[in-house]
């Protein structure tokens, strides 16, 4: 390596400044060398190929790795977008970025569009942006209302929200998720308020839907957006991985039919499956077994993830 600066040193200054992110005037006071020549020596290191700059777009698509999720989880679409950023809020706004994108190109006039709850859900309503304004669009929430007071689980507020933003017409839900019977449920089931939603319900167009997956009671966040403890105990019996609406499901895809699973107010699995086009979005890695599990329901025909999620699900998978 042909260098006017020795070779260790560049590294040192390298690694100080795009590692450590120390500022060039640092560098400088704590090696006690002038700032100029650390910019010198900073441009001979990428130069000599020490430092290589990769700028990953992630609007881009990793097109192998999106191949093997099409083919292995016969997906009509996948999108996994490059990026190495960890940080979880910020790996949401990227995916809710890209799905919005996807979203414009799949919507039409007089669609019905559903909407699921959540962080990435509310990402996704957040960061949509329209392209243009379609007629006849009706924007239906998913699954009935939560218990719980996070932004992210009011369902008609998000579905007010994203209607405003698409210029469609809400249909707003008046009912819990969990009912504490099933004789409760059919008596919001038989209202007059009901009967629209699940005319929507039973013709979607389009629905996005995130991954759930149970709440880990070991930790500080718990939440338990369709009942308490003791329902994620019977779940986790069953061995259920996940859920996309509320419907769970095991590492295998296979829906869970337990006590619970009657109470829900919310979209069925056959409603699910007959939309034209479901998209599934999902990033983290305390996501990848649910990931997996919910690939394999069939469910999603679209899915939408980042690179090391997409590399960690595979790899689950492979383990198995």
């Amino acid at each position: 390596m042909d260098s006017k600066f020795d070779v260790s040193l560049m590294v040192k200054v390298a690694q100080m400044y795009y590692m450590d992110g120390l500022k060039q005037e640092e560098i400088a006071r704590e090696l006690q060398i002038s700032r100029s020549l650390i910019s010198m020596i900073l441009t001979e290191a990428k130069e000599v190929g020490i430092v290589q700059i990769n700028v990953r777009n992630p609007q881009l698509n990793n097109e192998e790795l999106s191949k093997a999720f099409e083919e292995k989880f016969n997906l009509r679409k996948c999108i996994i977008v490059p990026t190495a950023v960890q940080d979880l809020n910020t790996l949401r706004k990227l995916i809710a970025q890209r799905a919005g994108d996807v979203f414009n190109q799949e919507v039409q006039e007089q669609s019905n569009v559903g909407i699921s709850w959540g962080r990435t859900c509310y990402e996704f309503i957040t960061q949509y942006v329209a392209e243009s304004v379609h007629k006849d669009v009706s924007v239906v929430p998913l699954i009935g209302g939560s218990n719980q007071i996070a932004h992210y689980f009011q369902v008609n507020e998000m579905i007010r929200l994203f209607a405003e933003k698409i210029g469609g017409t809400p249909y707003f839900i008046y009912a819990p998720s969990l009912n504490a019977t099933v004789e409760e449920k059919m008596i919001f089931q038989r209202s007059a308020y009901m009967q629209p939603i699940q005319e929507k319900w039973a013709n979607m167009d389009i629905i996005v839907a995130a991954v759930g997956s149970l709440p880990d009671f070991n930790s500080h966040e718990r939440e338990t957006y369709i009942g308490e403890s003791e329902v994620y105990s019977v779940l986790e019996k069953s061995e259920a991985i996940g859920d996309i609406c509320a419907r769970y499901f095991d590492r295998d895809g296979n829906f869970i039919e337990n006590e619970y699973f009657d109470r829900i107010i919310g979209i069925s699995i056959e409603e699910l499956r007959k939309a034209r086009t479901t998209i599934g979005i999902s990033t983290g890695p305390e996501k990848v077994n649910a990931i997996l599990g919910a690939l394999k329901t069939r469910i999603f025909n679209i899915f939408i993830t980042d690179e090391q999620t997409a590399k960690s699900v595979l790899k689950a998978d492979s383990q198995k």
